[in-house]
């Protein structure tokens, strides 16, 4: 029989005896496309869910449909209990209002600068505090409307009706049980399913996305059990699109590299390769990690999906031994290998090979095997699939003697070739002859079998003063998220970023990049702040300016409250942001609310026939369920009548929360 007819049938026959029930129990709706893609993966990767694929008949199906149903409860557990218990959302929120606080007090601050140079960084910002209004909207739309329509009062009195209709009903019950001592409940289950239906209706329309179980769900169920990332459970392809534009908003500079590598990897290419491959040149402390992380968080999913390994440490002739592991013998025992192994723990990722050209040349045999074919036999026999990965190699080969590469004349350029006698600006006409210096540098020292597998050979530029700078000012916002979890802002000027540059990258007239900014910034900030911290100096509205003197050439610290540094609008729409929070906050606590009253009545049901103080219990469990359904929607009520008054009430008790989370 057919496979996919095989497998139609399992999932009719699920659907028809099994969805309405796991639908029913967790209060969820489970789409059509979930239910396949279950199935899908489960014979996709039989050895996880320990299902034999390769045989086809009645019994194999009844274990299939087992193992369906187990993997959509698993799914609708999560998501029952990350809509119950999570604050992801709000998490979410307070992230996004920080980003856009933090647009906001910069974009002021740079009003007040005179150096022109900060026209770039100000270019930056604004687009990132148009994009922020643009998720600001529509989040505004989705909820505003909705918390304001004519339709949301009526429903909200009639909820009220419900439960004060239900609240009487159930006191009366249980004092009539108590006085005559008889468990009389079975009576009223009916009439308690009919409003907590009813209730139950309401909630999932308002929620019906984080109560929907669909293809999504599944994939962020799976990817922990077999280590991969969602999208691509999904079949999803890369998400190549604007990929060069996002990169772009970690990286400074090096336009022609992320122009290079989008380009590689869009093109069409043999089943039977790597994702892409790639050869970066020079650029030490100038983005090649960085632009690695960044296409592992956009590629994959997670900037964790990048497995790294120094080639400056195999240089010895065991190297690759210990790269691909030896088969156990009568002599030695086996060794596993540390690629080999990494690749098949996860066979989805980047995979970036520092300095290859300090490698033993059999590893720069198998580099070449795996880039050319995407697949490797270890040492142990075994079948290594390398074509769901992006490997990424780096190599300084004939940077010391070609440095003029690293000049400051790069400052402006925009677009640069990679291949051999195109270049179309004032810069690449005068430095190609370093280019090319480099290729023939780097072709005599690597074999033509390796080369010719890569997809691309990059040469990196050095970092101008001014890229530096910008490079300054994003590990500056690093350090601030991480120091107080989102919260503080730092502003260094434009003086003050003069200073931080010249110290820490400038040794003679060589430029050491990125990586040393942060070194040193580790080493004289960080302290700066740690000590303000155990002051309790330091809230999430807190400003850091960081200035410099004319006279001493030092750098000074001052601190602000961010609220006066902002103008009326900025203070409004900030306020409007914490209103569409404290909405979100009271509306899911009353959807978990109305689920927790249908698991109680649920309980009800099966203890309809307990003795008396167990129905009691019960029952009194529901009546304290209701009473706090009932105070929300009043809240919900006084929250419309004046939202300005709910706001600043949200704005103080925010920052007292801020205000311990910084203190502990």
């Amino acid at each position: 029989m057919d496979t996919e007819k095989w497998m139609g049938e399992c999932i009719k026959k699920l659907q028809f005896e099994d969805q309405e029930k796991l639908e029913l129990a967790y209060g969820v709706e489970i789409e059509a496309d979930a239910v396949f893609l279950a199935c899908r993966i489960i014979m996709q990767y039989p050895d996880v869910f320990q299902f034999d694929s390769r045989e086809v008949g009645d019994t194999q199906k009844e274990i299939l449909q087992i193992k369906v149903v187990e993997l959509l409860e698993e799914a609708c557990v999560k998501m029952r209990d990350k809509f119950e218990y999570s604050r992801q959302e709000e998490d979410d929120l307070d992230v996004f209002e920080y980003l856009l606080r933090r647009t906001l007090v910069e974009l002021n601050e740079i009003k007040k600068e005179r150096d022109p140079s900060t026209q770039k960084w100000s270019d930056r910002v604004t687009k990132e505090h148009e994009e922020l209004k643009g998720t600001w909207n529509q989040l505004e739309m989705k909820w505003m409307q909705l918390q304001t329509s004519r339709q949301r009062y009526d429903i909200r009195a009639r909820e009220a009706l419900l439960l004060e209709r239900m609240h009487e009903r159930l006191v009366f019950c249980i004092n009539e049980a108590r006085l005559k001592k008889v468990n009389n409940f079975s009576g009223m289950l009916q009439w308690i399913d009919d409003h907590v239906t009813e209730l139950l209706y309401t909630t999932r329309k308002d929620f019906r996305h984080e109560l929907t179980v669909s293809s999504h769900v599944i994939a962020k169920a799976v990817s922990p059990l077999i280590d991969a990332p969602p999208p691509w459970l999904l079949s999803e392809p890369p998400l190549l699109q604007n990929l060069e534009q996002r990169i772009a908003k970690r990286v400074i500079g090096q336009e022609h590299v992320l122009h290079a590598v989008t380009a590689a990897l869009s093109r069409q290419r043999p089943q039977r390769r790597p994702i892409g491959s790639f050869l970066f040149m020079c650029g030490s402390g100038h983005g090649r990690t960085e632009i690695a992380k960044a296409l592992a968080e956009l590629l994959f999913g997670d900037k964790d999906m990048i497995t790294e390994f120094d080639l400056a440490k195999h240089t010895g002739p065991n190297s690759l031994s210990r790269l691909i592991g030896v088969l156990s013998s009568h002599m030695e025992p086996g060794m596993k290998g540390e690629l080999s192994e990494a690749v098949k723990k996860r066979p989805l990722g980047v995979i970036l090979f520092d300095n290859v050209d300090k490698a033993h040349v059999s590893v720069i045999d198998i580099l070449a095997e795996i880039i050319g074919s995407g697949y490797l036999l270890d040492g142990q026999g075994n079948t290594v699939d390398f074509t769901k990965t992006l490997v990424i190699m780096t190599t300084n080969v004939g940077c010391d003697k070609f440095w003029p590469w690293h000049c400051k004349c790069a400052d402006e350029v925009q677009k640069f070739p990679v291949k051999e006698g195109l270049y179309d600006d004032a810069w690449e006409t005068k430095h190609n002859h370093c280019y090319l210096s480099l290729l023939r540098e780097t072709k005599q020292h690597f074999r033509p079998q390796f080369l010719e597998n890569v997809d691309d050979v990059i040469a990196f530029r050095s970092l101008s003063f001014q890229q530096l700078k910008a490079v300054a000012r994003l590990q500056l916002r690093d350090i601030a998220s991480c120091m107080t979890q989102k919260g503080l802002i730092i502003y260094p000027s434009e003086a003050a970023l003069d200073i931080i540059v010249q110290r820490s990258t400038w040794l003679g007239d060589r430029i050491n990049g990125g990586e040393k900014i942060r070194m040193w910034l580790e080493e004289n900030l960080v302290p700066v702040l740690f000590e303000k911290l155990a002051k309790n100096g330091i809230n999430d509205f807190s400003i850091m300016y960081i200035e410099a003197s004319v006279e001493t050439n030092q750098l000074s610290f001052s601190w602000a409250n961010c609220r006066p540094s902002l103008e009326e609008q900025d203070v409004n729409q900030l306020a409007s942001l914490r209103e569409l929070r404290l909405m979100y906050r009271k509306e899911k606590e009353r959807a978990k609310n109305v689920y927790i009253l249908r698991k109680i009545h649920n309980k009800l049901i099966t203890s309809a026939n307990a003795e008396l103080g167990h129905a009691i219990a019960v029952v009194q469990e529901l009546i304290n369920t209701i009473q706090d359904l009932v105070t929300i929607p009043s809240g919900i009520k006084s929250f419309l009548d004046n939202p300005k008054m709910v706001a600043v009430a949200a704005l103080n008790e925010d920052e007292l929360r801020q205000n311990k989370r910084a203190k502990k």
